[in-house]
């Protein structure tokens, strides 16, 4: 997915359920045009815990130098004799500390971690004696839809049956 800042640079926004960056390339060839390559910066979203529902953790990277990374670390790993069938076209960076040139990435790119927190795990769910009446919740879509629509909360109308 892509994405422009109001400053009118783009970010694109790259998920995996492991502590890695997957990239790949359109060839094997150490040039390759890389799928990450044609936006301004890279939003890069994992779990806290590998797997799992819960907190996540991101890192705003400029492109630029995730490309350089990925070429470098794709390199050294080609350098390290893998055993490999040889049409290398998903080229990755782990997070992890691995302790290879491919690895450590979450203290390489610590500067361009976002701190604060997210969670994957809805925080809307009420228990039967936490809910609100069935007036707070209606004011609430109300606003809630006259906001994502662009119109006045006097212009969304609600009519609700109730069986």
């Amino acid at each position: 997915m892509k994405y422009k800042l109001d400053s009118g640079e783009t970010v694109r926004v790259r998920t995996c359920n492991d502590h890695v960056l997957v990239v790949l390339a359109d060839s094997a060839e150490a040039s390759a045009n890389l799928n990450i390559e044609g936006t301004d910066h890279l939003l890069i979203v994992m779990p806290e815990t590998p797997r799992t529902d819960g907190t996540v953790i991101a890192y705003f990277v400029p492109t630029v130098v995730a490309v350089k990374a990925v070429r470098r670390s794709h390199a050294e790993w080609l350098g390290s004799n893998p055993s490999t069938g040889g049409n290398n076209r998903t080229w990755n960076v782990w997070f992890d500390h691995s302790g290879t040139s491919w690895g450590g990435f979450a203290t390489k790119w610590s500067k361009y971690r976002i701190h604060g927190q997210v969670t994957t795990v809805s925080t809307n769910i009420i228990s039967p004696n936490e809910r609100s009446s069935l007036g707070a919740v209606i004011a609430e879509a109300r606003s809630a839809i006259a906001e994502a629509a662009g119109v006045t909360l006097e212009s969304v109308k609600i009519s609700i049956e109730l069986d």
